[in-house]
């Protein structure tokens, strides 16, 4: 069975996340995993993520696609795109520290968009990571 990394991964990002004074200097300590009812604006939501089996020929691998949300009600989308901006630098070419046992093998940016909410107040920005992971060790069978 492939070792999930899903978990480390998560970890990895809010960890970087909630270390970067660039981001902090944006949205303070609004960094969560999950949409906090009745939240002060703006924050950072880790959202979704997906998994899909990515072994080599060698090792035991997996592909991850993890949703970032940034939620603004800055009149406009400028404040949305700004931490955009941010989050995207934060992860784009740069390995994530996953542990002894796993590994970090490519992360990028795969996509990002700002869309406005329906209550037409909220701005609502979307980052999407790629990341592939593999197990530290080779295969044994």
């Amino acid at each position: 069975m492939t070792p999930d990394a899903s978990l480390a991964v998560q970890q990895a990002v809010y960890a970087r996340l909630a270390a970067d004074t660039d981001l902090a200097a944006l949205i303070g300590t609004r960094l969560h995993d999950r949409r906090p009812e009745g939240g002060l604006f703006p924050h950072v939501v880790l959202g979704e993520a997906e998994v899909f089996p990515d072994d080599s020929a060698t090792r035991t691998g997996q592909l991850h696609v993890l949703t970032l949300h940034v939620w603004s009600r800055y009149r406009g989308r400028a404040e949305v795109k700004q931490i955009l901006a941010v989050l995207a630098a934060a992860f784009h070419r740069l390995p994530l520290d996953l542990g002894a046992d796993l590994r970090c093998v490519a992360l990028r940016v795969a996509h990002a968009g700002v869309l406005d909410d329906g209550d037409g107040v909220t701005s609502h920005g979307i980052l999407r990571l790629r990341a592939v992971t593999e197990t530290a060790l080779p295969h044994t069978s």
